[in-house]
């Protein structure tokens, strides 16, 4: 859930809360305005009505002298009370709403609870001295409580429609305020995919000001800092390239002559020894000894090639991955490996193509040491869109017991080698098994070589 919309939720929240309030409020005040109402109605009738009758004609009964009040008629239009002429027998003789449904519940239940049960007025009614019947001022409750209904719902209405607009004003202000934090969200989002020349233009009025110039000077450093970690990171990086080649070169110059030359004569020696009965005695040392001058041919062979690639520079980068991959299914574990290479590299320079091979060399030497694994995934790709040179390496091995690759000096080599460029190296395992290296480097770089 984004911030803005937290924030419109909780505004919305509160004034839902006030609404709710507000609503219960005003119906406590409607209650008693209400009640207070519809005793004034009832004590103004109590007034207006006439006490005292003129004596009846002859022949004219009580009841139907009672039947003659003209004023109860005149009093059907009042709101809120009901005017009854009883006899003294208690039977009602005339009232002033003689239609009258009574009882229209409304869904504020307790209201009209206390609304209906609200006691009528009674007062007698004389004639000659003597009570010959009563009003009965009965509260009637159905048009306050209607009209109380009406304006509750309106007032609702409207105030739920005012608490909408609302909160669409404040998720509008709300997202217009933000704005500045997007513009930095997107400022440092550059930063963090290694784009650090990414700036921020000015945010805003007010407090947020300062940030563009705070922002800017922090970006700033930071493109120094990593500017000169990254010439440093270039220069050790050369340096050893430069250790491996002069320990190629003195093994190759001054070890292997040596070594092809005992070689021979290591073997001479077995085969007299193993010709000869009066020898037979240092026949096996001679037999070891030849071996063992074969096998440091080999081991220094193999270092040859690890120390100092194919000739990169001459056979490119396609042939020197391919005698890597050509090596490592010979090695003893053997595992297939498919490489996968963008047909057009033309835009690489040495040190792309330098540090390339060694992060390819130390993933394959590492599925060697930490990982059993019968096939291993290379690609090379470029991103001319993004200005990318992309490497995945994968394989479907499962670490070794008691092994972690992610401790050694391995992978922090291919990262610092990688962030060396301007460009940066990850390492971990897969959801469906196995490992991936990913790496990737600028085509275009700002880090002058040294």
């Amino acid at each position: 859930m984004s911030l803005r919309f937290r924030l419109t939720l909780i505004i919305g929240s509160l004034m839902t809360l006030l609404v709710v309030a507000d609503s219960v409020r005003r119906l406590y005040d409607a209650q008693d305005d209400a009640v207070a109402e519809i005793n004034s109605v009832a004590r103004l009738a109590q007034a207006l009505l006439p006490s005292v009758l003129s004596p009846a004609p002859p022949g004219v009964t009580a009841e139907a002298l009672l039947g003659r009040i003209e004023l109860t008629r005149e009093l059907s239009h009042l709101r809120h009370l009901t005017v009854e002429v009883h006899a003294l027998s208690g039977q009602v003789v005339l009232t002033s709403r003689p239609d009258a449904s009574g009882n229209e519940s409304i869904p504020l239940g307790w209201l009209e609870q206390r609304l209906r049960s609200l006691p009528p007025l009674r007062k007698d009614i004389y004639m000659s001295g003597r009570v010959i019947g009563y009003y009965l001022l009965v509260p009637n409750a159905d048009d306050e409580l209607a009209e109380i209904w009406d304006d509750y719902i309106k007032q609702t209405t409207m105030v739920a429609a005012i608490g909408l607009i609302a909160c669409i004003m404040v998720f509008w202000a709300v997202g217009r305020a933000l704005q500045p934090l997007d513009r930095v969200m997107q400022a440092l989002r550059s930063i963090g995919e290694g784009r650090l020349e990414a700036r921020l233009e000015n945010v805003g009025p007010g407090d947020l000001a300062p940030l563009s110039a705070s922002f800017n000077n922090m970006a700033a450093e930071l493109e120094i800092a990593v500017a000169e970690r990254a010439r440093l990171l270039r220069k050790l990086i050369t340096h050893e390239e430069e250790i491996r080649q002069s320990l190629a070169r003195d093994l190759h110059d001054e070890l292997s002559p040596y070594l092809v030359a005992i070689h021979p004569h290591a073997r001479l020696l077995a085969a007299a020894c193993a010709d000869k009965p009066e020898l037979a005695e240092h026949r096996e040392a001679a037999h070891w000894m030849s071996e063992q001058v074969g096998h440091l041919l080999r081991l220094v062979r193999n270092l040859l090639e690890h120390l100092r690639p194919p000739d990169i520079e001459e056979l490119g980068l396609r042939h020197a991955l391919q005698e890597l991959c050509t090596q490592r299914g010979c090695a003893s574990d053997p595992a297939q490996v498919a490489l996968r290479i963008d047909p057009d590299l033309s835009e690489l320079s040495s040190m792309h193509d330098i540090t390339l091979y060694r992060i390819v060399q130390e993933c394959l030497t590492n599925t060697v040491k930490h990982a059993r694994c019968t096939r291993i995934d290379i690609a090379l790709r470029i991103d001319r869109a993004a200005q990318r040179v992309i490497l995945e390496v994968t394989d479907d091995g499962e670490p070794m017991p008691n092994s972690l690759p992610e401790s050694g000096f391995g992978l922090v080599g291919m990262r610092e080698r990688a962030l060396a460029l301007g460009g940066d190296c990850r390492a971990g395992p897969r959801a469906e098994g196995g490992w991936r290296v990913s790496a990737w480097l600028p085509l275009k770089t700002s880090l002058q070589e040294d």
